[in-house]
């Protein structure tokens, strides 16, 4: 239990039941603070049942009812515009404090996201290999972009073979001149 003056309150005016109030008292038979304040609460109290307040009103309860009633007809269906209060950024936050939550996760998740697609951007031109079995040819995976070309296929039944056009680049068989036809595209 922390030194908090409503269960203090709330002992002395009977509201604790059960094990709140089990735990209050061993509290403040533990607690100085809490102790002093129960005792202080305590003063308080028997100095009010002492010296009660006399309420003093100069009309009668009929006449002050009549006033208030004549009041209210008076101002009719007049609007009173109450000024709302002014919240400052930490009071604006602490209401908000969920939707923060969900706009920093929003905006690292964007972040991340913008992060990996420059990462795979920057990613080497040949990005996977397979090495073939004899007799097989050597396929790779080029990430270069060909400007203005499209890529065709053709399968043909008497070799087993597919073969993969692209149009706009002359037809070499070497592997290596190819690549090198590939990375000039950009200049």
């Amino acid at each position: 239990m922390s030194h908090n003056t409503e269960s203090v309150a709330g002992l002395l005016d009977g509201e604790l039941k059960g094990l709140r109030l089990w735990l209050a008292k061993r509290h403040i038979s533990a607690c100085p603070v809490c102790a002093l304040e129960y005792r202080h609460q305590q003063r308080v109290r028997r100095l009010l049942r002492a010296n009660p307040t006399a309420a003093a009103m100069g009309d009668s309860a009929e006449f002050f009812w009549s006033k208030v009633k004549t009041e209210i007809q008076r101002r009719g269906e007049e609007s009173i515009e109450v000024p709302l209060p002014r919240l400052a950024l930490a009071d604006w936050l602490r209401q908000h404090q969920f939707a923060m939550a969900t706009a920093v996760a929003l905006v690292i998740a964007a972040g991340s996201a913008v992060w990996f697609m420059q990462t795979v951007r920057r990613a080497p031109e040949v990005t996977a290999s397979v090495a073939a079995p004899a007799g097989f040819a050597e396929v790779e995976q080029l990430k270069t972009p060909v400007p203005h070309s499209a890529a065709t296929t053709f399968d043909s039944e008497d070799a087993g073979v597919t073969v993969i056009w692209v149009t706009g680049l002359p037809w070499t068989p070497d592997m290596n001149e190819m690549k090198t036809q590939f990375a000039n595209l950009d200049t």
